[in-house]
């Protein structure tokens, strides 16, 4: 369900409030804390809220401008979202409800499972289906590509830590154990059913809300290298304090923004070719699962020098994808969801 593309100026509008929303909230939160705690901020529980920033303040927008993709499946979805973000957060800051099942939260377990069970429903049912495509919450299309980007994007992921380890980069945090690696993987990707939310909290921000104004309004080449800037400067008071190559602070930021840029361009792609956010938050989730493993089993990527093939690798993927068509050539070039 689409509606007319609307003007620039409304474009620049929703635009503008939902980069207002999302910075002042995640710059704020994160300056409070680093003047609180220090550098101890990013192990305290507070650095949980950040990445349900972006949906929240896309779902925001929505509400306010009016958008023709809140369609009752997309709201229904949506509200059920925010319920299992909120249970999630608050006994992640305070204290299992209900107890806990392995090392989850028991009632997080059942909301987050029983929110991911209602999307899989709706998507079953070709109505349902058709009225959340437009928010891009409906599986889309092109299926295989679910797993051809994921597989070939962690498998350049994994080499590129492979090779700084073969190489003598970087030692890995604790030991080189590929065994171990491998199964905690694994168990962090099953675990995608009940941690989801935190995931689709960043992507249905930047690969849905964002990307569909930014896209019309600069094109799809220069649209998602803003989006990337755009994504890598939302981290800034983190990494200003060491969440991301404490050693090189200077150097680390600009290849960090760099980094954005080159996943997000495959990030993109891949919502552009499926017309899906479900997608991105698979990537998403893939991509943090092999930094929390493979950083401790195989190569420290926090060191810069060891971060570059993991880079190099993942750029030569995203420089293959800039050059299919699907990226929108003109301004004002991808359908519109919003009514302003």
């Amino acid at each position: 369900m689409t509606g007319p593309l609307p003007g620039q100026g409304q474009l620049k509008k929703e635009l503008l409030v939902f980069l207002i929303l999302t910075f002042a909230a995640t710059y704020l939160l994160e300056l409070i804390g680093i003047a609180m705690y220090g550098p101890g901020i990013l192990q305290n529980k507070l650095m949980l809220i950040p990445m349900y920033i972006p949906a929240v303040s896309a779902i925001l927008c929505m509400v306010y401008f009016r958008s023709t993709a809140l369609t009752k499946e997309a709201k229904i979805f949506l509200a059920v979202f925010l319920v299992a973000s909120a249970v999630s957060l608050y006994e992640g800051l305070t204290a299992p409800v209900l107890g806990t099942i392995g090392p989850f939260p028991l009632l997080t377990t059942i909301v987050s499972v029983g929110a991911f069970l209602l999307v899989l429903l709706q998507n079953l049912h070709k109505p349902w289906r058709e009225n959340l495509a437009a928010a891009r919450l409906s599986f889309g299309k092109n299926y295989r590509y679910y797993l051809f980007i994921p597989v070939v994007f962690a498998a350049l992921f994994i080499l590129g830590l492979l090779i700084s380890h073969w190489l003598g980069l970087s030692l890995p945090a604790q030991e080189y154990n590929l065994t171990i690696f491998s199964t905690y993987l694994g168990i962090y990707l099953l675990a995608l059913v009940i941690a989801w939310p935190k995931y689709f909290g960043e992507e249905y921000g930047w690969r849905f809300y964002l990307q569909d104004r930014m896209f019309p309004l600069f094109g799809g080449y220069k649209g998602v290298v803003l989006i990337g800037i755009i994504w890598g400067l939302w981290h800034l008071p983190l990494n200003l304090v060491g969440m991301n190559f404490s050693a090189s602070p200077v150097a680390g930021n600009l290849v960090y923004i760099v980094y954005t840029i080159v996943i997000g361009i495959i990030f993109s792609y891949a919502v552009l070719k499926t017309e899906s956010i479900w997608i991105a938050v698979l990537l998403h989730a893939i991509t943090d699962s092999i930094i929390v493993t493979g950083y401790p089993y195989i190569a420290n990527g926090q060191i810069l020098l060891a971060f570059l093939p993991l880079l190099f690798l993942v750029g030569l993927l995203a420089a293959i994808l800039l050059r299919s068509r699907i990226w929108p050539q003109e301004k004002s070039g991808m359908p519109e969801v919003s009514t302003g």
